[in-house]
């Protein structure tokens, strides 16, 4: 018997100091020089007259290009409709949206998901172009390597859409915090489904990097809290186009489920190879209910099966996402997709905690700040946890009933793919701390990974 075929929520979703000014000795000033300081006096009485403050310059760490472009592009429209969202549409003479008092300057590079080019982008970002603040990057891979920056640099790297639990554990410093969700989000709900309805017994296959690593750890953990076991945590590299072997030794396993840990366009080949082999007959599959765009081409046999996922605009019932959901048709012709609501809540946790500290950015004014900070976005309610910097937040439950994008025949895709079984308080997971070595301590109270 054809066993169901169950998505959970796994995609992608893995040394220097701030410019300051030197002081020197008096010197006869050129002519040049002294347009130069008029000029800067000019703009700084301009900017007293206008009630605004020095402009706040953001590093933004993306992927646009490569095979996760899309979920960059997503998360760079997020982040600037937070901006706007969060400003009221307030803007300087130069277009850029004012949080606290201050013009914010959003300075985008593309790591094309390279851990070394994304630490030598973020160490430009923070010398030559003088960012305060760091955020991104797409790939846990690269954000694993940005948390040395942050740490070296003093200054505050805030993640999404990278799902790593390392991030915020086994790399966690006390710059690094996080609008993203966990693996452990992926996992906690889904696992007590498939251990009381399907079976205890569970197979993986992840992506051999942090994200896929981190999405092992959790299910591990997640299975065992139900009362199931993992007796096969298989991994492979991220550019793999024949999966046969890593299916097979999964289907050996004689697990009951095969729970999936990969993102980006291999994750066609993937599906294609599992009904190829016959592991969609033999186990029940679960993945997640991804981005829009690829959508068809991945889930077309889940139709009627239910599910998790991070984001869709149709299972958030808020006003955040009404505005998010209509000013990204008006300005995209398309609603917004998986991590545009990642971007979104990204800017806002920073414009709040910008607010609460009138727009000062230095790190220990922002991590004082976000700390324990609760704000509303575009799913619900969040909440960064002060001791781990977690970011607890809802997760939804879908039940998949259209694979037809455009239901309506409009000429634009609504993708109303689901309907709505579940969303999840914020703070209904029990996200373990995953905090090692010099800041085990700091998980107090919260609910830990049982040492091996």
């Amino acid at each position: 018997m054809k066993k169901v075929f169950l998505a959970i929520s796994s995609l992608l979703v893995i040394t220097s100091f701030l410019l300051t000014a030197c002081v020197q000795a008096a010197e006869p000033v050129e002519p040049a020089a002294e347009e130069a300081v008029m000029e800067e006096s000019a703009e700084e009485m301009m900017e007293s007259e206008t009630g605004t403050g020095e402009v706040l310059k953001i590093g933004q760490l993306s992927m646009l290009s490569g095979v996760m472009a899309l979920y960059g592009q997503q998360q760079v429209r997020g982040f600037m409709l937070g901006l706007e969202y969060a400003s009221g549409g307030e803007m300087d003479a130069e277009g850029r949206y004012i949080i606290a008092g201050r013009p914010i300057e959003v300075i985008t590079k593309d790591t094309e998901g390279d851990a070394e080019k994304g630490v030598a982008l973020a160490l430009e970002l923070i010398e030559k172009d003088g960012v305060e603040i760091l955020q991104g990057p797409v790939s846990s891979t690269v954000a694993a390597a940005l948390t040395t920056v942050a740490l070296e640099n003093k200054i505050v790297l805030m993640v999404d859409p990278a799902a790593s639990t390392f991030i915020t554990g086994a790399y966690f410093n006390p710059y690094v915090f996080r609008t993203s969700r966990t693996n452990y989000d992926d996992t906690l709900v889904i696992a007590k489904y498939l251990v009381e309805n399907v079976g205890p017994t569970f197979a993986h296959i992840g992506i051999d990097n942090a994200f896929g690593q981190g999405s092992g750890d959790a299910l591990k953990y997640s299975v065992e809290k139900f009362g199931g076991e993992l007796i096969a945590d298989i991994y492979a590299p991220f550019d793999t186009t024949d999966f046969t072997p890593y299916i097979q030794q999964a289907m050996d396993s004689g697990a009951d489920n095969l729970f999936l840990t990969w993102s980006g366009t291999g994750y066609v080949t993937l599906f294609q190879q599992l009904s190829d082999l016959g592991a969609l007959e033999e186990m029940t599959v679960g993945t997640g209910y991804g981005d829009n765009a690829s959508f068809v081409a991945v889930y077309g046999a889940a139709l009627g099966q239910v599910g998790l996922n991070v984001y869709h605009y149709t299972a958030a019932d808020t006003e955040i996402n009404d505005w998010l959901t209509a000013r990204h048709l008006e300005e995209y012709n398309e609603p917004p997709d998986l991590f545009t609501a990642g971007g979104m809540a990204s800017a806002l946790a920073l414009a709040k905690a910008l607010e609460i500290t009138g727009g000062d950015a230095s790190s220990e004014a922002l991590i004082a700040a976000l700390e324990g900070l609760t704000f509303e976005g575009p799913k619900g309610t969040y909440y960064i946890r002060p001791e781990d910097h977690v970011c607890e937040q809802p997760m939804n439950i879908l039940r998949l009933v259209n694979l037809d994008p455009d239901l309506d025949d409009d000429g634009i895709n609504e993708y109303q793919f689901f309907e709505t079984v579940a969303v999840t308080e914020y703070d209904a997971l029990g996200v373990p701390c995953t905090l090692e070595g010099e800041y085990a301590s700091r998980c107090g109270d919260l609910p830990t990974v049982p040492a091996e």
